[in-house]
């Protein structure tokens, strides 16, 4: 049963209640009435019976023949019905009708009542007379044995009459007062109710968060029941209040710290529903944290071999670790994945934790490490083994020939250089790091094609040794913000690389300019393009790292120490640039160096 507001619960139930006690009362008293009415007209036509028996015994004992005579004389004036039965029940007389034609009347209840010597009486239907009739018999003689008994009727007219005015009034009266009492009570139930509404109104912003609008109530004639529960629920209102304020407070704080850890962490139900997920998660797999909570992970993580470290997690009542190694957007990852229970307040389970910790940089960074160690102890051992074999091969007498040992001393020579270029740039690029690390960058405003210049001049003499042409472009006034003497290094590395990698009687191509980014700031691009061999797309991402070598055997071959390109790599960096390469295997590469467009000079010279 849906429930009722109390208004409505109490108005109609009391409502109804008056009504019923009211109609009961009503019933009652014309109960009452029609019993006092009865008893009164008995009374009456039983004193009528009294007058009339003398009479009745005399023409009874003295002359028969007048009896029905007198009865009928008598009944008309007094307009009741007479009737006078002998013992056996015949009827000897009667006012209104034929007493031979008259059935026996010993059955009649209130004859037999006067026949045991009392007075009897009854209400009825007459068929006779066809209405209700009320009759009061009386003994005809005080003594037994009885001679016979004196019946006296009236009709019930009168009294149905007066029944029926009484209860017309009394219903009329009835509905008045309920009426009335109604329109009371009404008035009643709607000061009771009207306060216990504006409490569920209060108590509905309360659940609804206005926490911070107490419940008025300006009447002052409430019970103090009422006052006291309105004070209660402003008192808890108030509660809730600092308790929301707090729970808010540690829940943006839980908030903060769920969204700004580095590691992935996704929570997931026993219906493999995703509960929550951070922003580290999200951008680990590339979704809408907010749009896919509530939805089945299976249908937002696609990969089958974290789908089913998820699905074991549930059914694992212990804490599970894992490290999956994925393929996302056709890269390769490695995440150490672990797995905790996740409990409710009442230690029910509720799904599981799983924190990820994407490894993939890390074990990038540590490949990178162990290569450079790899390569830098490669790279400074072939020099030195170099120098130490030939050293002892002098050592052991091949100084006494002359020819023998100067050739020797050249490789030496050689080797030695080698070694001191790898240095050199070792400590250029330790150099650049530390500037960019301590901010140090001492950008001044520069015209850029004096720069190309002095690069392709440095260039031109091992250019020309391979017949190559260096074909540049720049606009006289192009100008930007840069470090001359690292931006003309960074020129020369690439230059010399191109020129090392390029066929011979070939062309490379340096072209400088100024263009708008699609932010709407100016660029300089720098772009080299050479027509070598190419870079094939698994090394173009690896290219710039230090002593990386796309054919090992080849480069070592053509020399170079390999940290050219990263020195370039880090110039830009310190240029606030980038430095980008597009290349196809057999049709040469194209490096652009790309540098923040002109602005106010950072370090003006003071004059």
């Amino acid at each position: 049963m849906k429930n009722r507001r109390f208004f409505w619960q109490i108005f109609p139930a009391a409502l109804l209640i008056i009504i019923i006690s009211i109609f009961a009362t009503t019933w009652y008293g014309t109960k009452m009435i029609r019993s006092f009415y009865y008893h009164e007209m008995q009374e009456d036509i039983g004193d009528r019976a009294l007058l009339l028996r003398p009479h009745i015994i005399q023409l009874l004992n003295n002359n028969r023949d007048q009896l029905q005579e007198f009865c009928r004389h008598t009944g008309r004036a007094a307009t009741t019905r007479i009737t006078v039965i002998a013992k056996d029940g015949n009827v000897l007389a009667d006012s209104n009708e034929n007493p031979v034609q008259m059935d026996n009347h010993e059955t009649r209840p209130e004859i037999q009542t006067a026949m045991a010597g009392q007075v009897g009486a009854s209400l009825r239907f007459s068929k006779t007379l066809h209405q209700n009739m009320l009759y009061v018999a009386i003994p005809l003689q005080s003594e037994k044995p009885l001679d016979g008994v004196l019946r006296l009727s009236v009709p019930a007219t009168a009294l149905d009459t007066v029944l029926s005015s009484t209860g017309t009034k009394l219903l009329f009266g009835t509905i008045l007062i309920a009426l009335i009492a109604g329109i009371l009570f009404y008035y009643l139930a709607r000061r009771i109710s009207r306060p216990l509404e504006a409490m569920r109104l209060g108590a509905e912003r309360l659940a609804g968060g206005e926490t911070d609008q107490p419940i008025l109530i300006n009447d002052s004639h409430l019970p103090r029941e009422m006052t006291e529960l309105s004070q209660s629920l402003n008192n808890m209102a108030e509660q809730i209040n600092g308790r929301i304020k707090t729970i808010i407070q540690q829940r943006n704080e839980l908030e903060a710290v769920f969204t700004s850890m580095s590691e992935g962490v996704l929570a997931i139900g026993p219906d493999h529903k995703i509960i929550r997920i951070n922003r580290a998660a999200a951008e680990l797999f590339h979704i809408d944290g907010h749009a896919v909570q509530g939805t089945p992970f299976e249908g937002v993580i696609r990969n089958r071999v974290l789908q089913q470290f998820l699905s074991k997690s549930l059914n694992n009542e212990m804490t599970a670790r894992k490290e999956l190694t994925l393929m996302e957007n056709g890269q390769q990852m490695t995440l150490h994945t672990t797995a905790h229970p996740l409990y409710d307040g009442e230690n029910k389970r509720m799904g599981s934790l799983v924190v990820m910790h994407n490894l993939t940089r890390i074990n990038q960074l540590e490949n990178i490490r162990q290569d450079f160690v790899a390569n830098v102890s490669h790279e400074l051992k072939t020099p030195i083994t170099a120098i130490r074999g030939y050293v002892e091969t002098l050592l052991d007498g091949a100084m006494n020939e002359p020819e023998e040992a100067k050739n020797f001393l050249k490789i030496i020579h050689r080797q030695g250089a080698r070694l001191d270029a790898i240095v050199d740039d070792l400590l250029t690029l330790a150099r650049i790091e530390n500037q960019a690390k301590e901010n140090e960058t001492g950008l001044h405003l520069e015209k850029i094609r004096p720069i190309l210049e002095a690069a392709v001049q440095t260039c031109t003499v091992s250019a020309e040794q391979k017949s190559i042409h260096i074909d540049m472009e720049c606009p006289p006034d192009l100008m930007g913000p840069v470090i001359q003497p690292m931006l003309e290094q960074a020129i020369i590395n690439l230059l010399t690389n191109a020129i090392t990698y390029s066929p011979e009687e070939s062309t490379i191509k340096l072209l400088g300019q100024k263009e708008t980014n699609s932010n709407g700031c100016h660029v300089i691009h720098i772009s080299l393009q050479d027509q070598g061999p190419g870079i094939g797309i698994e090394h173009q991402e690896r290219i710039f790292e230090r002593f990386y070598r796309c054919d090992k055997s080849r480069s070592r071959a053509q020399g170079g120490t390999g940290l050219g390109l990263a020195i370039v790599k880090h110039i830009a960096g310190t240029h606030n640039g980038t430095v980008e390469i597009q290349s196809q295997v057999g049709h040469g590469s194209t490096f652009t160096l790309t540098l923040p467009g002109e602005s106010k000079d950072p370090n003006p010279d003071t004059p």
